[in-house]
């Protein structure tokens, strides 16, 4: 690793950390709802057994979440608030996420495959709901790199030493380094909510940036024991499960304007380099089915989700993709 890439991660997750300690600090918590979660996703967590090491190939993201009392100030003021102080979640939080072809023995290009690429970055969220219209929207800004400067290669790779399982030899192929600046919206609105046993929220989704275009629209299903999804961070709750186990459905359809991960980004558009495998916007499917079945147990302390999330093709020529993807959540 050359000494400005290890210069970089050190400033990044410095800067990560330190905004994450001064929100700690400065904030005033209202119902002391602070909490981290930890997500994973991996080809491997799926219940066909069927782990491919292609495509989608491993991600994890972790958030720290917290409330405050006094009014947003810029970043945050840029988020989307739609409620008084005492029904919105900030969040700090950092994520990798890395992408594959079918072959990672292979170190030629795979024309016609999908590249490799590799996204690292900060995100800044906002969970905002008003519990009398039932009404959620979660706003992010994503601040960050794709490329060799998201270390994917150097993950992966000793990863798969880890395990003793095959060296991916393809990664100086890789989507070549850019910006992410991306600002993503999720709409959820309550459409019917039966017996305090079943809820049907409708979802719109927007994705806004330098590395990913699209918008989205579906749905979220939730059968079992659990709590009102949209007065769960409010003060006015009275009688709450202590526990909460439920199974969940989200199947939607997506529509893509542009993809970094796959194109190239920004600044490979304007001049592209020599330096990386990228495809054209010809070969983009611009139609992307998706879908994700699970289970989720919760206790006041903690929660589990476990789940199926399948992907349809992104690029001409590509597979449907399963992934298996693991989240935890913990009051702090």
């Amino acid at each position: 690793m050359e000494l400005s890439a290890k210069y970089f991660l050190l400033l990044f997750f410095g800067w990560a950390l330190s905004v994450i300690n001064d929100s700690n600090a400065k904030a005033q918590p209202v119902n002391n709802k602070h909490s981290l979660r930890i997500l994973w996703d991996n080809d491997f967590i799926n219940v066909r057994g069927d782990g491919t090491d292609r495509y989608y190939t491993n991600g994890i993201r972790i958030d720290y979440f917290y409330t405050k009392k006094h009014k947003a100030k810029f970043p945050s003021s840029l988020l989307l608030n739609i409620s008084d102080d005492n029904n919105n979640i900030y969040g700090w939080g950092v994520a990798q996420f890395m992408f594959t072809p079918k072959n990672i023995d292979v170190p030629d290009i795979q024309y016609n495959d999908r590249p490799y690429a590799g996204a690292l970055y900060n995100i800044h969220s906002l969970q905002s709901i008003d519990n009398i219209k039932k009404i959620k929207i979660i706003s992010e800004i994503r601040l960050g790199v794709i490329g060799p400067l998201s270390f994917a290669k150097e993950t992966q790779t000793w990863a798969h030493r880890v395990i003793s399982y095959t060296k991916p030899l393809g990664w100086h192929n890789q989507v070549p380094n850019d910006i992410i600046l991306n600002y993503n919206i999720s709409i959820e609105k309550q459409m019917l909510l039966a017996s305090n046993k079943v809820l049907l929220v409708g979802i719109i989704e927007t994705f806004s940036g330098t590395t990913y275009n699209a918008a989205s629209a579906g749905f979220m299903l939730r059968v079992g024991k659990f709590n009102n999804y949209f007065d769960e961070i409010s003060v006015a709750q009275t009688k709450k499960n202590i526990s909460q186990l439920y199974v969940f459905m989200k199947p939607a359809a997506r529509v893509v304007l542009s993809n970094a991960l796959l194109q190239g980004g920004l600044l490979n558009q304007i001049s592209p380099q020599s330096n990386g495998y990228v495809l054209s916007k010809d070969q983009i499917e611009r139609v992307v089915v998706l879908y994700d079945v699970g289970i989720t147990f919760e206790k006041p302390k903690y929660s589990i989700t476990i789940s199926q999330k399948s992907i349809g093709a992104e690029f001409k020529g590509q597979y449907t993709q399963e992934y298996g993807s693991l989240m935890m959540q913990f009051k702090l």
